[in-house]
C-alpha cells in the first residue's frame, strides 16, 4: 500500500531536491488560500469542542500548517475527541456501559475518526516525539521550525 503523501516543509533534501522541495513548498502555499489566518472554531460547535479546537490551532499555530481550509477536518477531530470525552465520563459514572454494544459501536467510531483526523494533521504520537525531540535540541527560538520543515525522511505510521 502506498503511504501517504506528506507536505513539502515535512521533506529532506535526501527524498527530494531542493529545488523540487522548493517547487512543492511554492504549489502549496498557492493552495492554503489567501488568507494567512488560523481557522476559527464554527459556532455552532459546542463550548467544550470549542476549547479543543482553539487549543489544536494553538499548538499547531508554530508549525504554520493549519489554513483556513483545515477548518472541516479540525471539526471533525474535536466531535470526535469530544464525543469519546462524553462516552469515558458516562462509563466512569456507570461501569456497566462499557459492556453495551451501542456504547462500543460508538467509542469504536470515534476512535477511528480521530486517529484518522490526527494522521491527516500530523498529530500522531511519533509527529509529537519528534517535535519535541527537536524542541529539546533547539539552540534559539525559530531551531524547531526549521528543523520541522526540513523534516528526517520518517513517515509516521
Amino acid at each position: 500500500m502506498a503511504r501517504p503523501c506528506k507536505s513539502a516543509g515535512l521533506l529532506t533534501e535526501c527524498s527530494q531536491t531542493k529545488a523540487e522541495i522548493a517547487a512543492r513548498q511554492e504549489k502549496e502555499t498557492q493552495l492554503r488560500g489567501k488568507s494567512k489566518k488560523p481557522p476559527t472554531a464554527p459556532g455552532w460547535l459546542t463550548a467544550n469542542q470549542k476549547k479543543i479546537f482553539r487549543l489544536i490551532v494553538a499548538e499547531l499555530k508554530e508549525a504554520d500548517i493549519l489554513c483556513k481550509l483545515d477548518v472541516w477536518i479540525l471539526q471533525e477531530c474535536v466531535i470526535a475527541i469530544d464525543s469519546l470525552e462524553q462516552i469515558d465520563k458516562a462509563c466512569n459514572a456507570d461501569p456497566t456501559l462499557i459492556y453495551a454494544k451501542d456504547v462500543l459501536s460508538a467509542r469504536e467510531k470515534n476512535t477511528k475518526i480521530l486517529f484518522r483526523c490526527c494522521n491527516e494533521l500530523s498529530l500522531s504520537p511519533q509527529s509529537r516525539a519528534k517535535i519535541a525531540n527537536i524542541n529539546v535540541q533547539a539552540d534559539d527560538g525559530t531551531a524547531l521550525l526549521r528543523a520541522i520543515l526540513a523534516g528526517d525522511g520518517e513517515d509516521e505510521e
